[in-house]
């Protein structure tokens, strides 16, 4: 990335009738106040909030020429977590503009549905992507013409009420949608920073374009450091917390998985202090394992595009369950501060603790609705409350635990059958280090349930092992929660997002086997 040059503050613009974007306005204050620290790492690259600041503007300048200002449409597609994209989105903030950020992982899906979709007036890129009609421009062009930008001031454009993203699910039920949020949301899904954010190295290793970015984004609103790791992998991520810790960082389900998994970071990980996790169900006992082996404080946030966490699991938790109280692993926490939470029956009642429902909540903090589709807006978006599509209970304590998606319930001989109490159940069996579960056609109970499993280190697969998961899964549950076909993976697909590409696991079900 090119060297630097000084800029002027940033200016405000005053109008009386309209407020300038607080989620903003103090990120660059931040960036102001902090200037002489270091602020991003990436590889060789170190570069200080000052920096940081004065390429945003930069960008921000280049974009005014391409035509981007307040309510346009900017889409930023990737093939990596390059640094740069934290700057472009600073820049679009900055301007404005309606941001939509992609990373083009190969379990990407609808590319081309997702840039025709978000109706962007530009497309910044670093790898090939679909003509949609919108114009392109390269990163790397970008950041050159942005070098070569003269240093002047740059006034905060964006507004409260702007659309500042528009974030895409993964698809996996079927076309990805995009979910718009306010400058305002996004500020007040930032609000809370737990303490001693700025003395630890946040160790960035998820997508920039989902909630890593903005984490980021809020380690500097608190004057610490982001350091990004591309790729992740178990000895990289060793190494760089050795060299830079303490370090906090937030890790996919699958990513804690890799690094119990793997020899060198199975037992301890030096330097990381802090652990974060969220993105797709844990299971219990290897949650455990990675909390006793590992040590440091864990948190873990459930939470989704629509809604930011809604419940979060808090170190004091994982802390409990560990010394007696085993059961709350398997919770997703308790509701968050300025987050309702009701569990509901399907005439919107809400149910008594213990009872299974589906997840409701309300916040600031949620999205406006869906881009460009009203009817499934009206949907899910009901008085003021946001159905999540996820079915969950409360306990008596307050603790939230979920049972399943609407749409991923396994319905036998008309029972309803949910998945996370019976992945959790096969991932008790010692060989067993995976457990993802499906449903699929069955002439005899209308469905039946399919287990796919990873096996344990020096574990060998095979009927018996998967035998005995399944008794362990009807001892447990019921005798209708049993898997009737066990797949033996290597490893479970995952989709962009990192969660288990369920989709793909259906097909593979359909196909037939055992």
């Amino acid at each position: 990335m090119p060297s630097m040059m000084p800029v002027s503050r940033i200016g405000a613009e005053e109008q009386s009738h309209m407020r300038a974007a607080r989620y903003v306005t103090e990120l660059v204050g931040a960036l102001e106040r902090y200037a002489g620290r270091p602020a991003l790492g990436s590889g060789p690259l170190v570069m200080e909030f000052r920096e940081v600041l004065d390429q945003a503007c930069r960008l921000a300048r280049v974009l005014a020429e391409e035509g981007i200002g307040r309510g346009s449409g900017l889409a930023c597609v990737t093939g990596a977590n390059r640094p740069e994209v934290l700057l472009v989105r600073i820049a679009a903030h900055l301007q404005g503009a309606r941001l939509t950020q992609v990373l083009a992982g190969p379990a990407l899906h609808g590319l081309d549905f997702i840039l025709r979709d978000c109706r962007p007036d530009l497309v910044v890129h670093d790898v090939p992507v679909p003509d949609t009609g919108a114009r392109r421009l390269g990163l790397d062009e970008l950041v050159r013409r942005a070098a070569h930008v003269e240093a002047t001031a740059v006034s905060v454009r964006a507004r409260e009420d702007d659309i500042a993203r528009v974030t895409y699910t993964g698809g996996t039920t079927g076309l990805p949608k995009g979910v718009a949020s306010t400058f305002g949301a996004m500020d007040a899904r930032n609000s809370v920073r737990p303490a001693g954010w700025a003395e630890r190295v946040h160790l960035s290793v998820t997508s920039l374009a989902q909630r890593s970015g903005g984490r980021c984004l809020e380690q500097w609103r608190a004057g610490g450091r982001v350091e990004i790791l591309e790729p992740f992998g178990p000895r990289e991520f060793a190494d760089a917390c050795l060299r830079l810790g303490p370090v906090s960082t937030y890790l996919t389900t699958s990513m804690v998985y890799r690094l119990l998994d793997d020899p060198v970071t199975a037992h301890g990980v030096p330097g990381l202090e802090v652990v974060s996790y969220g993105d797709s169900p844990v299971h219990p006992e290897r949650l455990r394992e990675a909390v006793t082996r590992w040590g440091g404080r864990w948190r873990q946030g459930y939470g989704m595009n629509e809604a930011a966490v809604i419940c979060r699991l808090s170190p004091a938790d994982h802390d409990a369950a560990v010394h007696g109280r085993p059961e709350l692993l398997a919770s997703v926490g308790r509701p968050v501060a300025g987050v309702q939470v009701e569990v509901r029956d399907a005439q919107g009642t809400a149910v008594a603790p213990g009872r299974t429902g589906e997840v409701w909540m309300r916040s600031t903090a949620m999205m406006s609705g869906y881009w460009g589709r009203p009817g499934l807006t009206a949907e899910v978006l009901r008085d003021g409350w946001l159905r999540t599509g996820d079915l969950g209970h409360f306990d008596g304590g307050g603790h939230l635990y979920l049972d399943d998606r609407v749409k991923d319930v396994v319905m036998v001989d008309g029972d309803n059958v949910y998945c996370v109490p019976v992945e959790a159940a096969l991932t008790r069996h010692p060989a067993v280090a995976q457990a993802v579960v499906v449903g699929r056609h069955s002439d005899v109970t209308g469905e039946e349930v399919c287990a796919f499993l990873v096996p344990a280190a020096g574990c060998t697969p095979g009927a018996d092992v998967a035998g005995e998961a399944c008794d362990l899964v009807e001892k447990e549950l019921a005798p209708a929660h049993r898997p009737t076909a066990v797949f033996w993976e290597r490893a479970i697909p995952l989709t962009a997002r990192g969660k288990p590409d369920k989709r793909r696991l259906r097909e593979r079900a359909a196909g037939g086997g055992a």
